[in-house]
């Protein structure tokens, strides 16, 4: 606990100098932070897992850069979570290094125009040349993928899904996508016309064990920046509760604030609870109700401090404002609120007894 208390003292100092005087300026005007990602990755906060971290030291982590940056702390997950540590997981590639540190941007290639959330549908080809293999199609909603240096990409080889390391070359062209919120993260439609590799990660045919794998802790990932943004949007309408008077009285001083702040305060912490379980078992089912129950609660938890800030909260060079925007992703990135009933209907289906749950 020390150690863990020690590693969130020291990022909140990085914090307050590093990536607060810039959080405004990310957002407004949707732009990308790259030396801040190279001072992220010389402290081990870019990839905190390949640092020694666990999985639920790396998710407070994001809690605590998601308080002050939705899009810094998307920036670490797409990083961190959903393209360096799958390679590392499932090969020995020597990329790792670089994207650790900072030096190289990547992006992760999956979902397409045609398919999201039906991933195994996806139409990118892997076809053999060589000793490598050719990849050509589409990839939609790659985070960094405007400056990403390299890309795992999710292709259908002869022998079925299967993970590849592809370099960014003449051959790979990106269109910026105009988002609403988590703005400076280079969004990016990717466009994939014969590109070479003879990198692939893990075996293929078991491309889908790779982009699960990003997935599942990626869904932990993301639900901790959902409750960062939650706390940052509280704790900045607490505040305004503090000192704003209202008819003669501080407006923390009306029952009803503060039973607001209560009743998402509560639902937060039980969230919390669920993030420390979820990280630790990566059980399908934890996960899925973690992701499902954090966005939702989260997205709740920015929607009252907003209104608890009512005009203040709804202009622009708020925490919350910003949040109230960035929030939104997490009921859709990584896996939408609609994938996780699926999941955990499905265990329910499959496991009748109620102490098989968890």
């Amino acid at each position: 606990m020390q150690e863990t208390e020690l590693l969130i003292e020291n990022l909140r100092d990085f914090i307050l100098r590093e990536v607060e005087p810039l959080a405004e300026k990310i957002d407004r005007e949707d732009w990308y932070p790259r030396d801040l990602v190279r001072k992220m990755g010389e402290l081990g906060y870019l990839d905190p897992m390949g640092n020694g971290l666990s999985l639920y030291q790396t998710c407070l982590i994001l809690e605590e850069l998601a308080k002050v940056s939705g899009s810094v702390a998307l920036i670490q997950d797409a990083q961190g979570e959903l393209v360096t540590e799958p390679i590392r997981k499932f090969s020995n590639n020597d990329v790792v290094d670089e994207l650790s540190s900072g030096k190289i941007i990547g992006g992760f290639g999956l979902s397409e125009p045609c398919c999201g959330s039906d991933a195994k549908s996806i139409k990118t080809k892997a076809e053999k040349d060589g000793g490598g293999w050719r990849i050509t199609g589409e990839k939609m909603w790659t985070t960094q993928g405007l400056y990403a240096d390299v890309f795992l990409i999710i292709a259908k080889a002869d022998e079925g899904l299967s993970a590849f390391l592809v370099r960014k070359s003449d051959c790979l062209k990106t269109e910026k996508i105009e988002v609403m919120g988590n703005r400076g993260t280079g969004t990016a439609h990717l466009f994939l016309e014969g590109c070479w590799t003879d990198q692939k990660i893990g075996n293929l045919g078991k491309g889908w064990e790779v982009a699960k794998y990003a997935l599942t802790i990626g869904r932990v990932a993301i639900s901790a920046i959902s409750i960062g943004l939650a706390e940052g949007s509280i704790q900045e309408a607490l505040d305004w509760a503090r000192q704003r008077e209202v008819m003669s009285q501080l407006l923390i001083n009306y029952q009803g604030i503060r039973w607001y702040i209560a009743d998402v305060m509560s639902k937060l912490l039980a969230v919390k609870s669920l993030l420390k379980d979820a990280s630790v078992t990566l059980s399908d089912l934890s996960v899925s109700s973690l992701k499902l129950f954090s966005s939702n609660v989260s997205q709740e938890a920015v929607d009252v401090a907003l209104q608890i800030m009512g005009g203040m909260g709804y202009a622009k060079g708020t925490k919350t404002e910003r949040a109230y925007r960035d929030v939104r992703l997490t009921r859709i990135g990584e896996g939408t609120d609609e994938v996780q009933k699926n999941i955990i209907g499905k265990y329910l289906k499959e496991n009748h007894r109620s102490t098989q749950f968890f």
